[in-house]
């Protein structure tokens, strides 16, 4: 019985460890912290990808104000190079396949996860804009989760882009330009990430 009981305890203060009380968005923002092992405080890294090198990049963007408005530079250029895109495949005259279809319609996601990034600077993020700049905790968890979400939307883009066909009957060469000029942006997306990661202060 007495066995019994302590197995029961041991579960309840178990699970009571698992609880997690998220803060209250009326509390104020605290500034962006890492615990001692380098870890953002408050992020779950396996639900947005740990094994992912840009999961980790985006995170050391994060850690200031320059990389932070670097990457929603990034991100603007992105969602321009989808609206560029989705504009030219209409300006083409033709009937869009059903690969380019899919590509459309993966750009319109694309340009709304950038519409909340860009968001996020004058909402959540508007302290990177003050007299004494900095990126909130608030801000940068939000920032890691959606930018994050965009880098798997491009990836995910890029691949549809390679099963339009570039050459055959099927190809149009007003269409194929305009992917490539996507698909060259696009792929020069992660890179960007780094460069930004670099930018101190």
């Amino acid at each position: 019985m007495k066995l019994t009981l302590c197995v029961l305890l041991a579960c309840l203060i178990s699970a009571n460890a698992l609880v997690y009380e998220y803060p209250s968005e009326d509390l104020p923002l605290k500034t962006f912290d890492y615990t001692d092992d380098g870890q953002l405080q408050g992020i779950e890294a396996e639900s947005f990808g740990i094994f992912s090198s840009t999961w980790w990049v985006i995170k050391a963007c994060l850690r200031t104000v320059k990389g932070f408005n670097c990457l929603i530079k990034w991100v603007e250029g992105i969602k321009t190079s989808a609206l560029t895109f989705n504009s030219n495949v209409i300006l083409c005259g033709v009937t869009a396949s059903k690969d380019v279809t899919n590509l459309i319609n993966a750009n319109v996601k694309i340009i709304k996860s950038a519409n909340d990034i860009i968001n996020l600077k004058s909402n959540v993020c508007a302290d990177t804009e003050s007299a004494v700049a900095k990126v909130t905790s608030s801000c940068a968890i939000k920032a890691l989760a959606k930018i994050f979400s965009l880098y798997k939307e491009v990836k995910s883009a890029i691949s549809l882009a390679k099963k339009i066909p570039q050459t055959g009957p099927n190809a149009v060469s007003c269409v194929n330009d305009a992917v490539s000029t996507l698909t060259a942006y696009y792929t020069q997306f992660p890179q960007n990430i780094k460069t930004c990661s670099k930018l101190t202060s």
